[in-house]
Protein backbone atom coordinates (compact mmCIF):
# COMPACT_ATOMS: atom_id res chain seq x y z
CA UNK A 1 0.00 0.00 0.00
CA UNK A 2 1.54 3.13 -0.56
CA UNK A 3 1.46 5.94 2.06
CA UNK A 4 -1.52 8.53 1.64
CA UNK A 5 -1.62 12.32 1.54
CA UNK A 6 -4.49 12.73 0.08
CA UNK A 7 -6.92 11.02 -2.42
CA UNK A 8 -7.77 13.17 -5.30
CA UNK A 9 -10.73 11.79 -7.23
CA UNK A 10 -12.52 14.14 -10.09
CA UNK A 11 -14.10 13.14 -12.60
CA UNK A 12 -14.67 16.53 -13.79
CA UNK A 13 -11.05 17.14 -14.34
CA UNK A 14 -10.74 13.38 -16.33
CA UNK A 15 -10.77 15.22 -19.68
CA UNK A 16 -8.73 17.77 -18.78
CA UNK A 17 -5.03 15.86 -17.25
CA UNK A 18 -2.61 17.90 -19.12
CA UNK A 19 -0.23 15.82 -21.12
CA UNK A 20 2.95 17.78 -21.25
CA UNK A 21 5.15 17.97 -18.52
CA UNK A 22 6.88 20.85 -17.10
CA UNK A 23 10.22 21.76 -17.50
CA UNK A 24 12.25 21.90 -13.89
CA UNK A 25 16.23 22.76 -12.91
CA UNK A 26 17.21 20.25 -9.41
CA UNK A 27 20.46 19.74 -8.12
CA UNK A 28 21.13 16.23 -6.45
CA UNK A 29 22.45 15.16 -3.29
CA UNK A 30 26.02 14.94 -5.62
CA UNK A 31 25.84 18.63 -6.09
CA UNK A 32 25.38 17.93 -10.00
CA UNK A 33 22.25 20.21 -11.15
CA UNK A 34 20.09 18.50 -13.71
CA UNK A 35 17.25 20.13 -16.50
CA UNK A 36 14.52 18.10 -17.53
CA UNK A 37 14.34 19.59 -20.66
CA UNK A 38 17.86 20.12 -21.89
CA UNK A 39 19.82 17.32 -20.22
CA UNK A 40 17.07 15.18 -20.86
CA UNK A 41 14.31 15.17 -23.05
CA UNK A 42 15.65 17.48 -25.48
CA UNK A 43 18.30 15.07 -26.35
CA UNK A 44 15.87 12.02 -27.02
CA UNK A 45 16.46 10.37 -23.67
CA UNK A 46 13.64 9.01 -21.12
CA UNK A 47 13.23 10.11 -17.90
CA UNK A 48 11.79 8.14 -14.88
CA UNK A 49 10.49 10.65 -11.90
CA UNK A 50 10.53 8.73 -8.65
CA UNK A 51 8.45 10.70 -6.16
CA UNK A 52 9.34 9.33 -2.59
CA UNK A 53 10.40 10.70 0.87
CA UNK A 54 12.83 9.35 3.23
CA UNK A 55 10.15 8.10 6.04
CA UNK A 56 7.74 6.30 3.37
CA UNK A 57 7.56 2.33 4.32
CA UNK A 58 6.30 1.46 0.28
CA UNK A 59 9.23 4.18 -1.28
CA UNK A 60 11.70 2.44 1.16
CA UNK A 61 10.95 -1.26 0.09
CA UNK A 62 10.56 -0.16 -3.59
CA UNK A 63 13.79 1.87 -3.99
CA UNK A 64 16.34 -1.31 -3.99
CA UNK A 65 13.84 -3.14 -6.43
CA UNK A 66 14.53 -0.34 -9.12
CA UNK A 67 18.46 -0.62 -8.82
CA UNK A 68 18.72 -3.45 -11.31
CA UNK A 69 15.91 -2.11 -13.44
CA UNK A 70 18.23 1.04 -13.75
CA UNK A 71 21.39 -1.00 -14.73
CA UNK A 72 19.22 -2.93 -17.02
CA UNK A 73 18.22 0.83 -18.95
CA UNK A 74 22.01 1.59 -18.91
CA UNK A 75 22.42 3.46 -15.73
CA UNK A 76 21.62 6.83 -17.10
CA UNK A 77 24.38 6.60 -19.70
CA UNK A 78 21.94 5.33 -22.58
CA UNK A 79 18.47 6.92 -23.29
CA UNK A 80 16.87 6.64 -19.95
CA UNK A 81 17.57 8.12 -16.93
CA UNK A 82 15.94 7.65 -13.19
CA UNK A 83 15.12 11.31 -10.93
CA UNK A 84 14.13 10.90 -7.86
CA UNK A 85 12.46 13.93 -5.98
CA UNK A 86 11.37 14.10 -2.14
CA UNK A 87 8.22 15.32 -1.49
CA UNK A 88 9.48 16.22 1.94
CA UNK A 89 10.49 19.78 3.43
CA UNK A 90 12.48 17.72 6.20
CA UNK A 91 14.17 15.48 3.71
CA UNK A 92 17.68 17.43 3.75
CA UNK A 93 20.83 16.12 1.49
CA UNK A 94 22.04 14.09 4.45
CA UNK A 95 18.93 12.13 5.00
CA UNK A 96 18.26 11.70 1.27
CA UNK A 97 21.90 10.38 1.24
CA UNK A 98 21.26 7.99 3.77
CA UNK A 99 18.58 6.29 1.64
CA UNK A 100 20.53 6.57 -1.20
CA UNK A 101 23.13 4.29 0.93
CA UNK A 102 20.76 2.32 3.21
CA UNK A 103 18.99 0.61 -0.31
CA UNK A 104 22.32 0.70 -2.56
CA UNK A 105 20.54 3.16 -5.47
CA UNK A 106 22.88 4.93 -7.85
CA UNK A 107 20.68 7.11 -9.79
CA UNK A 108 20.34 11.08 -8.80
CA UNK A 109 18.13 11.59 -6.09
CA UNK A 110 17.14 15.42 -5.13
CA UNK A 111 15.96 16.56 -1.78
CA UNK A 112 14.56 19.55 -0.39
CA UNK A 113 18.20 21.23 -0.36
CA UNK A 114 18.03 20.71 -4.47
CA UNK A 115 14.23 21.75 -5.15
CA UNK A 116 12.57 18.10 -4.71
CA UNK A 117 9.33 19.17 -3.56
CA UNK A 118 8.59 21.79 -6.16
CA UNK A 119 9.68 19.40 -8.79
CA UNK A 120 7.45 16.95 -7.79
CA UNK A 121 4.48 19.14 -6.30
CA UNK A 122 2.67 19.20 -10.22
CA UNK A 123 2.52 15.83 -10.05
CA UNK A 124 0.37 15.87 -6.85
CA UNK A 125 -2.70 17.86 -7.64
CA UNK A 126 -4.62 15.89 -10.52
CA UNK A 127 -3.67 17.24 -13.45
CA UNK A 128 -2.06 14.11 -14.58
CA UNK A 129 -4.67 11.42 -13.00
CA UNK A 130 -5.54 10.81 -9.26
CA UNK A 131 -2.94 10.90 -7.15
CA UNK A 132 -2.89 8.56 -4.17
CA UNK A 133 0.29 9.03 -2.10
CA UNK A 134 3.94 7.76 -2.40
CA UNK A 135 5.96 6.80 -4.02
CA UNK A 136 4.28 7.94 -7.64
CA UNK A 137 6.40 6.63 -10.88
CA UNK A 138 6.35 9.35 -13.76
CA UNK A 139 7.68 8.47 -17.32
CA UNK A 140 8.26 11.54 -19.21
CA UNK A 141 8.90 10.85 -23.33
CA UNK A 142 11.49 12.52 -24.95
CA UNK A 143 8.19 14.39 -26.69
CA UNK A 144 7.53 15.64 -23.39
CA UNK A 145 4.42 13.58 -22.90
CA UNK A 146 3.33 12.21 -19.62
CA UNK A 147 2.70 8.23 -18.57
CA UNK A 148 1.49 8.61 -14.83
CA UNK A 149 2.04 6.51 -11.74
CA UNK A 150 3.47 2.79 -12.84
CA UNK A 151 2.01 0.86 -10.12
CA UNK A 152 0.29 -2.08 -9.14
CA UNK A 153 -0.86 -1.94 -5.43
CA UNK A 154 0.63 -4.61 -3.23
CA UNK A 155 2.63 -6.06 -5.87
CA UNK A 156 6.32 -4.31 -5.65
CA UNK A 157 7.54 -6.83 -8.80
CA UNK A 158 4.43 -6.87 -10.75
CA UNK A 159 5.19 -2.89 -10.22
CA UNK A 160 8.61 -2.91 -11.50
CA UNK A 161 7.41 -5.31 -14.86
CA UNK A 162 5.02 -2.11 -15.24
CA UNK A 163 7.27 0.55 -15.20
CA UNK A 164 9.75 -1.72 -17.72
CA UNK A 165 6.58 -1.68 -19.80
CA UNK A 166 5.94 2.02 -19.52
CA UNK A 167 9.81 2.91 -19.82
CA UNK A 168 9.31 1.03 -23.49
CA UNK A 169 6.31 2.59 -25.01
CA UNK A 170 8.40 5.88 -24.84
CA UNK A 171 10.39 3.90 -27.89
CA UNK A 172 13.84 3.47 -25.93
CA UNK A 173 15.37 -0.15 -25.88
CA UNK A 174 17.48 -1.28 -23.33
CA UNK A 175 21.55 -0.64 -24.00
CA UNK A 176 23.31 -4.85 -24.70
CA UNK A 177 26.07 -3.75 -22.96
CA UNK A 178 28.68 -6.37 -20.32
CA UNK A 179 31.25 -5.60 -18.44
CA UNK A 180 33.73 -6.07 -21.32
CA UNK A 181 32.10 -3.47 -22.99
CA UNK A 182 33.22 -0.71 -21.30
CA UNK A 183 35.90 1.49 -22.74
CA UNK A 184 38.77 0.13 -21.10
CA UNK A 185 37.95 -3.60 -20.80
CA UNK A 186 39.26 -5.88 -22.62
CA UNK A 187 38.07 -9.02 -21.73
CA UNK A 188 36.38 -10.00 -18.22
CA UNK A 189 35.18 -12.97 -16.40
CA UNK A 190 33.77 -14.74 -13.74
CA UNK A 191 35.53 -18.50 -12.93
CA UNK A 192 33.87 -20.32 -11.75
CA UNK A 193 30.40 -19.65 -11.85
CA UNK A 194 28.40 -20.86 -10.21
CA UNK A 195 30.74 -20.19 -7.44
CA UNK A 196 31.11 -21.40 -4.26
CA UNK A 197 33.40 -19.50 -1.12
CA UNK A 198 35.29 -17.67 -3.56
CA UNK A 199 35.68 -16.79 -7.45
CA UNK A 200 38.30 -14.85 -9.59
CA UNK A 201 37.42 -11.98 -11.51
CA UNK A 202 39.99 -12.21 -14.77
CA UNK A 203 40.20 -8.98 -15.75
CA UNK A 204 41.91 -7.08 -18.37
CA UNK A 205 42.68 -3.34 -19.29
CA UNK A 206 43.95 -1.34 -22.11
CA UNK A 207 45.15 1.14 -19.89
CA UNK A 208 44.92 2.26 -16.13
CA UNK A 209 41.52 2.99 -14.87
CA UNK A 210 39.62 4.25 -11.08
CA UNK A 211 37.77 1.36 -10.36
CA UNK A 212 35.00 0.07 -8.16
CA UNK A 213 33.75 -3.82 -7.84
CA UNK A 214 30.51 -4.25 -5.46
CA UNK A 215 28.59 -7.38 -5.41
CA UNK A 216 24.86 -6.79 -5.05
CA UNK A 217 22.41 -9.22 -4.48
CA UNK A 218 18.83 -9.58 -6.79
CA UNK A 219 17.28 -6.65 -4.54
CA UNK A 220 19.16 -4.07 -5.81
CA UNK A 221 21.29 -3.75 -2.29
CA UNK A 222 25.63 -3.72 -1.86
CA UNK A 223 26.44 -6.63 -0.29
CA UNK A 224 29.77 -6.46 -0.29
CA UNK A 225 32.92 -4.02 -1.85
CA UNK A 226 35.65 -6.43 -3.83
CA UNK A 227 37.89 -4.00 -5.03
CA UNK A 228 38.41 0.48 -5.26
CA UNK A 229 41.20 2.21 -6.26
CA UNK A 230 43.52 2.19 -9.42
CA UNK A 231 43.70 -0.78 -11.61
CA UNK A 232 46.29 -1.17 -13.97
CA UNK A 233 46.35 -2.13 -17.37
CA UNK A 234 47.19 -5.53 -18.42
CA UNK A 235 46.01 -8.32 -17.82
CA UNK A 236 45.36 -9.35 -13.71
CA UNK A 237 42.88 -12.21 -11.60
CA UNK A 238 41.01 -10.44 -8.64
CA UNK A 239 40.28 -12.34 -5.56
CA UNK A 240 36.33 -12.04 -5.01
CA UNK A 241 35.69 -14.15 -1.41
CA UNK A 242 31.58 -15.50 -1.54
CA UNK A 243 31.62 -17.72 1.42
CA UNK A 244 29.54 -15.29 3.35
CA UNK A 245 26.79 -15.01 0.44
CA UNK A 246 23.49 -16.90 1.13
CA UNK A 247 22.74 -19.34 -2.24
CA UNK A 248 21.00 -17.49 -4.73
CA UNK A 249 21.52 -14.91 -7.50
CA UNK A 250 23.88 -11.77 -7.39
CA UNK A 251 25.58 -9.05 -9.50
CA UNK A 252 29.07 -8.07 -9.74
CA UNK A 253 29.45 -4.52 -10.52
CA UNK A 254 31.87 -2.41 -12.00
CA UNK A 255 32.47 1.11 -12.16
CA UNK A 256 35.35 2.62 -14.47
CA UNK A 257 35.90 6.31 -15.22
CA UNK A 258 31.99 6.98 -14.30
CA UNK A 259 30.70 3.89 -16.56
CA UNK A 260 28.91 1.07 -15.03
CA UNK A 261 27.88 -2.01 -15.96
CA UNK A 262 27.22 -5.70 -13.89
CA UNK A 263 27.17 -8.94 -14.82
CA UNK A 264 25.67 -12.28 -13.19
CA UNK A 265 26.95 -15.14 -11.22
CA UNK A 266 25.59 -17.57 -8.90
CA UNK A 267 26.04 -18.44 -5.46
CA UNK A 268 25.27 -22.40 -4.63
Amino acid sequence: MKIFYTIFLSLIGLSLFAQVAPDFTVTDTKGVEHKLYADYLDQGKTVVLDLFFVDCPPCNELAPLMEPLYQEWGAGQHDVEFISLTSMSGDDDVKVIGFEEQHGTTWPAVSADGGGPEAQAPYTDGSYGPFYGYPTLVIIAPDRSVQFDAWVNGNFPATIDLLDEWISNTDVSKPIVSIDELDNVQSFSIAPNPVANEANLNISLTEDAESKIAIFNNLGQQVSTVFEGKLNAGNQIIKMPTEELTSGTFFIKVTMNNKTSMQQFVKF
